[in-house]
């Protein structure tokens, strides 16, 4: 496998370096590569945004529903045998799907499009934020190996003069900023410490706030959804 570390890229090898900064899968001394030239090189950097609204484009037609602990240990069963090697892909499970075909979807196309890497250390938990009226989508992915959230818009903006705040609470716990969004179609996050402790079903939501965010610590303005993943963990 290629070291874009230490190799000259092709277009094809720039291409899937763009596509797993894109999904969150670098870590190390790749992620710093990654970030510095998206940084630092404009046609990579769009080329990580094209690759971001392609896979935020494969949740369009996902129905809100979410399936049993059941169908997914049956889903990984068919799709994971125990026997065979766990491949980087049973990290991800879609919470709002007709899981079996979203999930085949997924595998299918980042397969073709990259290789993965032989280690993994968590899960992937990808949802969708929908507004009531029909106006604001955002698709989420949050990334339990690092304990980030990556967010990217498909549908709607804040409106003019305001931005978008990133929120989140456990079953129990208190809402908490987890940060602004000022612009951008995508942005990837931090999970604050409390939230990155979540087990259990994990809250998202984003709501329009004023320049600088909520004064209250709280969403002051329209909240446009809010998505419960549930059977949040660490481990695969």
């Amino acid at each position: 496998m290629y070291d874009p570390m230490t190799s000259v890229l092709s277009s094809d090898e720039r291409g899937a370096l763009a596509a797993e900064y894109a999904l969150g899968l670098l870590t190390g001394d790749h992620l710093a590569y990654a970030r510095q030239r998206a940084a630092s090189d404009p046609e990579f950097a769009q080329s990580v945004t094209d690759w971001e609204i392609r896979f935020a484009a494969l949740t369009d037609d996902l129905t809100d529903e979410t399936p049993s602990p059941a169908v997914k240990k049956a889903l990984q069963a068919e799709v994971f045998p125990k026997t065979a090697r766990q491949p980087f892909f049973q990290r991800l499970w879609v919470w709002q799907a007709g899981a079996a075909l979203s999930l085949s979807v997924l595998v299918a196309v980042l397969a073709l499009d990259f290789g993965t890497p032989d280690q993994t250390t968590g899960p992937l938990y990808i949802a969708e934020i929908a507004a009531d009226a029909g106006d604001f989508r955002v698709v989420a992915v949050v990334d339990k190996s690092t304990d980030e959230i990556f967010l990217t818009r498909t549908q709607g903006a804040a409106p003019e003069g305001r931005i978008l705040q990133v929120w989140a609470h456990g079953e129990s716990g208190p809402t908490v900023s987890v940060g602004l969004w000022p612009d951008g179609e995508s942005i990837r996050l931090p999970l604050p410490e409390t939230i990155a402790a979540v087990g259990g079903i994990l809250t998202i939501g984003v709501s329009e706030e004023p320049p600088g965010g909520s004064s209250t610590g709280l969403p002051s303005g329209r909240v446009f959804g809010t998505v419960d993943i549930p059977g949040v963990s660490g481990q695969l």
